[in-house]
């Protein structure tokens, strides 16, 4: 995923201010999600959970999902409005996806970032927090396409 990031910064960066802004956002969100899950080199299949990783990725999580929604969207949407009524119908097709993707990111949130963690959830825990990587990657796919849309336009 940051390699796909890469891809899009260096495609429209320096551009936008927001998108520059929102791409920097995104890439420490995934460096917050990749200290959590533990992503290094000769680590170790098992390892305890760092709290303070889970903490911050969870700040992190819902910061980059709410200037998402209540920011960065809205102000696509008019761009592509500025453009044409397809872009327009496009980009809002692309709006309504990425609100089911915060609506599953959000599932996953309350019911397993949110909740203490214990040896008895531990698994559960796990599979939660591949789902939501998995969920974020769809998500930045459609982001990248949203700005793509509007970008070269």
């Amino acid at each position: 995923m940051l390699n796909q990031l890469q891809s899009l910064t260096e495609y429209v960066g320096g551009n936008n201010a927001l998108i520059d802004q929102w791409l920097q956002a995104r890439k420490q969100l995934l460096v917050a999600y990749y200290h959590l899950v533990g992503i290094k080199p000769n680590k170790e299949a098992l390892s305890l959970l760092d709290e303070e990783a889970l903490d911050n990725f969870c700040q992190n999580l819902v910061d980059y999902l709410s200037t998402g929604h209540f920011h960065l969207y809205e102000k696509m949407l008019h761009e592509a409005a500025t453009h044409s009524e397809q872009l327009l119908a496009l980009s809002t097709q692309l709006d309504f996806a990425l609100q089911s993707n915060t609506q599953q990111i959000m599932t996953f949130y309350d019911n397993h970032l949110a909740t203490a963690i214990d040896h008895d959830n531990c698994l559960e825990f796990q599979q939660a927090l591949s789902s939501v990587g998995e969920t974020l990657e769809e998500r930045f796919t459609l982001e990248d396409n949203m700005i793509r849309l509007v970008y070269d336009n």
